[in-house]
């Protein structure tokens, strides 16, 4: 094995606490995802090991995914550890999905949103193709609150999919503040008729303006506060058990998951081209992209501390952290004999990812 894979295996090996073989080959695939940026295991071989043939390495990504069992918890921990300590968080939760020939990849994942994108704590695949039910929500988020006590929840985002009364009776019960948006033609009670569709409450309210309802109003068996803002051709209505106009602004941060996705897919490791149709291989995948991603990301926070990303004209930054912290690292390690050195400080914040909120 290379010295950067060795280097890097001694310091996941801190965090996940595993037989060693199995860290090193994580390290190693790890460094190779980032030399492709794609999570074609075909191309991913043939970095993973140049004293070996492309065919063994492609074996041996395969039994890892088959045969491996992953400590998942020790994964969250893993991404807790990579982020500021001592904080309350924002969780969002989402869905993406897509289909590989006749099989369909449904990702219901839950994240922490930090600087404008979230990290991956727990995910499952749906073995379906539509929208995932309350029993499949609650099991997600009771792997959270092992890791992440309701106390340091700061509020659960979600979108309309992730409504219904079942669902927010739990979430009241486990003390889970929430920000969820909910479909406009959803009834509440009127004094004219018997219900009516709460979009028509904001009827009058012209568009990017928005309205804080002072009194909370029935909606799926609850009484909720709501909050709103029209948009061109909508309404983002939001709704929690808190009043104020918070909700809104904590659902803004629900974008970070999207950010997430889109460095997963398109803007990243292309996780879309892959061939795994077995539930338990892509989830083990899924937790490899995670550490990628969050290296890549504290990479890029450090990097941008010292040479800032500049700003375009529609003034937001011109890549993403995660991006720029990607570009760096595949740079360096296809090129190495020039930057071991670089490497290795990056490797370090991995270790030590206070260096990066320090500064």
């Amino acid at each position: 094995m290379s010295s950067q894979v060795t280097d890097l295996h001694a310091v996941l090996q801190w965090y996940l606490p595993w037989h060693k073989a199995r860290v090193m080959f994580i390290s190693a695939f790890i460094l190779s995802l980032l030399k492709v940026m794609t999570v074609n295991l075909t191309k991913i071989a043939t970095g993973l090991n140049g004293c070996v043939e492309k065919r063994s390495n492609y074996r041996r990504i395969q039994r890892f995914l088959a045969l491996f069992e992953v400590d998942y918890l020790l994964m969250a921990e893993l991404m807790v550890h990579l982020l500021p300590p001592h904080r309350t968080w924002q969780v969002t939760m989402d869905r993406t999905t897509w289909q590989f020939g006749s099989f369909t990849i449904n990702i219901l994942l839950v994240g922490l949103v930090y600087q404008g994108v979230a990290f991956p704590l727990f995910w499952t695949l749906l073995d379906k193709k539509g929208n995932s039910n309350t029993a499949e929500r609650i099991a997600l988020m009771e792997r959270v609150l092992q890791v992440m006590p309701a106390d340091r929840i700061d509020a659960l985002t979600a979108d309309r999919e992730f409504i219904g009364q079942p669902w927010f009776s739990w979430l009241k019960q486990q003390h889970i503040p929430f920000a969820i948006r909910i479909r406009e033609n959803a009834q509440v009670p009127s004094t004219t008729q018997r219900t009516q569709a709460l979009r028509r409450r904001f009827d009058d309210l012209p568009i990017q303006h928005r309205r804080i309802l002072r009194k909370p109003r029935l909606i799926y068996g609850h009484r909720l506060y709501v909050a709103a803002l029209r948009l061109a051709e909508e309404y983002l209505i939001v709704v929690s058990f808190q009043p104020g106009g918070w909700a809104l602004e904590a659902y803004r941060k629900r974008w970070g998951i999207e950010c997430l996705f889109a460095a997963f897919k398109s803007r990243g490791f292309d996780f879309e081209t892959t061939h795994l149709n077995q539930t338990e291989r892509i989830e083990k995948l899924i937790a490899l992209l995670a550490i990628a991603f969050a290296w890549a990301f504290l990479v890029g926070l450090w990097l941008a501390q010292h040479k800032p990303l500049k700003i375009k004209k529609h003034g937001r930054k011109e890549q993403s952290f995660f991006r720029y912290g990607a570009d760096h690292l595949q740079y360096m390690l296809l090129n190495i004999e020039d930057q071991q050195d670089a490497l290795e400080q990056c490797i370090c914040l991995l270790m030590i990812p206070s260096i990066v909120y320090r500064n």
